[in-house]
């Protein structure tokens, strides 16, 4: 598993990608090593997810009867949907990979985007560790997540951007794919999986 100081290293790699510096691929492993590595960036978001994940209970709980629990299992529930969020966007770009043709992009993106999700993980759970804080801060946290998820997106297609030549559609329908399949099947897995109030 990379240390901080080797998480740090690639994240600053990043920063310069959004700054539009071609240098910032010189401190990113984009070997086949590099690339498997980077998937250790599920592992260093975690705290940040079990923060989201702790509200989300709180939640649930609170759109449930009394004397509903939401243990373990419940958690083993959201890990799941996190992971399948995770991996999804991933199997849609090497299924489309040939058909749109970024095949030699793909590794540079998947190591790029799961590097710069580990700070988008802790972007996001800010306003959610300050709901949990300051309750009557819902609504302002309510809104400050809207503002960092709108961020991240922006964010995401700045990376991509670079990572696939500067082509403005390739890159949108990348960015496209990393939001929107994961937020559509989360819901229906949400629903399915039985995590949602009511």
């Amino acid at each position: 598993m990379p240390g901080l100081d080797e998480v740090l290293y690639y994240l600053n790699g990043i920063y310069l990608l959004l700054k539009q510096k071609q240098e910032g691929f010189g401190w990113l492993d984009l070997t086949s090593r590099g690339l498997a590595r980077s998937f250790w960036a599920f592992v260093w978001c975690l705290p940040a997810f079990a923060v989201i994940w702790a509200s989300w209970r709180l939640y649930y709980l609170a759109g449930m009867p009394a004397g509903t629990t939401a243990g373990l299992g419940f958690l083993s529930k959201v890990l799941l949907i996190e992971i399948t969020g995770w991996l999804l966007p991933l199997v849609l770009l090497l299924a489309l990979a040939r058909p749109l043709g970024y095949g030699k992009h793909l590794a540079t993106v998947v190591t790029a985007s799961n590097w710069i999700s580990v700070p988008f993980a802790y972007a996001m759970a800010l306003p959610v560790a300050l709901s949990l804080i300051l309750p009557q801060s819902v609504l302002f946290a309510g809104l400050l997540l809207y503002a960092v998820f709108g961020a991240s997106v922006m964010l995401q297609f700045r990376l991509v951007w670079m990572c696939v030549g500067k082509q403005n559609l390739l890159a949108a329908a990348i960015t496209a794919i990393y939001v929107l399949p994961p937020m559509i099947v989360a819901q229906e897995l949400q629903r399915v999986l039985g995590t949602l109030p009511g």
